[in-house]
């Protein structure tokens, strides 16, 4: 039985945290209307999938890796020359945004924002979950910057948690949301392991089929030497993903050559951690999936991936509350441990962009929350 005391602390601690978040939230949706309300597209990421999606309208789709034409196409919607904004996403990511390119920015970028947000509130809300889980989902510091920064991580995160939550009752829908993941390939490279390990046989089919449609059908709008391009400039993606603001990405090679480690060294220990957690993702996955089981692969994503970012993120503030919720389904209060890792990986993505030292141990909360799960 829990003691008054700690039931008021407890009741204390969370209300905190609220208000910590909503003044938080409140900072960074105030900085988007003043951006917005000067005219401003220029200093939100959704800039550039705006760029990324109006370019195959007037020019050849194949142009788009090119990044001299890319940048001056970018430039005449206003863009200066000191920004690069390359197109590093696979051909099929054109044919998902194209119809945000005959929009204005503005009608654009709220479809955008509001759309993926809602696909990821949906798959992500259970019935079960206290109304302050509901309001961590909405407050949460990486769903804040997500939506600050317009970037993809609310797609992404609700394509794998839906992919997940489907792969049992609806084993073709959940092949379908994972087939669509790549689009950011790189933060699929834990799928595969987990559907095999589970022998969820459909489901993978059913994922290697979409994969195939989007290759095939992008290959015929576009030209059947992207894809070949593409491939051809990935390792050129990589390391200019590796260069941009590394302290606002949470991945090991990323914190390593922060900290001054040499990149091929980084790269090596990336790896060696990669094939660490792919084993345990495949230990996790035997019995079948479970929302711990889920979670240890959202977090393992950012441990394994050779590069993300922290507007990836929405998907780890799950695993957090399913963590949370096993703990309450099971009757055991969290310890004071666990509490400080479960709100150190909540806060992570706030401290990754508002401070700089303190970011060079932002792979610590994760490993610490991967290994919490496990």
């Amino acid at each position: 039985m829990v003691s008054p005391v700690r039931s008021l602390a407890h009741r204390f601690a969370i209300l905190v945290l609220v208000i910590f978040l909503a003044a938080y939230a409140g900072k960074c949706l105030y900085s988007i209307w003043a951006n917005l309300r000067i005219g401003d597209i220029w200093s939100n990421d959704f800039f550039a999938i705006w760029s990324f999606a109006k370019f195959p309208v007037g020019d050849h789709a194949v142009n788009i890796y090119d990044r001299s034409i890319l940048q001056e196409f970018q430039e005449s919607l206003g863009s200066t020359p000191t920004v690069h904004l390359p197109f590093s996403y696979p051909p099929s990511f054109l044919l998902l945004i194209i119809p945000f390119g005959v929009m204005g920015y503005y009608a654009a970028y709220g479809a955008w924002i509001l759309g993926t947000f809602a696909f990821y509130f949906l798959v992500s809300w259970h019935r079960e979950w206290p109304r302050s889980a509901t309001f961590i989902v909405v407050f949460a510091p990486a769903m804040i910057l997500t939506f600050v920064y317009g970037q993809t991580g609310f797609l992404t995160s609700a394509l794998i948690i839906g992919g997940f939550r489907f792969a049992d009752r609806r084993p073709v829908l959940s092949g379908i949301l994972f087939g669509l993941t790549s689009i950011k390939p790189q933060l699929g490279i834990l799928i595969p392991i987990a559907l095999i390990s589970a022998r969820l046989w459909r489901t993978a089919a059913a994922a290697g089929v979409t994969v195939l449609v989007l290759i095939l059908t992008s290959s015929t709008a576009f030209g059947w030497s992207i894809w070949p391009l593409w491939l051809s400039q990935l390792l050129g993606h990589a390391d200019w993903a590796a260069t941009t603001k590394p302290q606002y990405m949470p991945t090991i090679v990323a914190n390593l050559t922060f900290l001054g480690v040499a990149v091929t060294v980084a790269r090596v220990i990336q790896l060696i951690a990669a094939v660490a957690v792919a084993g345990i993702i495949w230990l996790c996955f035997r019995g079948g999936v479970t929302n711990l089981g889920t979670s240890t692969l959202l977090v393992g994503t950012f441990l394994a991936a050779p590069y993300a970012f922290v507007y990836d993120m929405p998907m780890v503030t799950n695993a957090i509350l399913a963590v949370a919720h096993d703990k309450q389904r099971m009757h055991r209060p969290l310890s004071i441990p666990e509490a400080f890792i479960l709100v150190f990986s909540l806060i992570l993505p706030m401290l990754m962009v508002e401070t700089w030292r303190p970011g060079a141990i932002r792979s610590v909360p994760l490993i610490l929350l991967f290994g919490l799960i496990v």
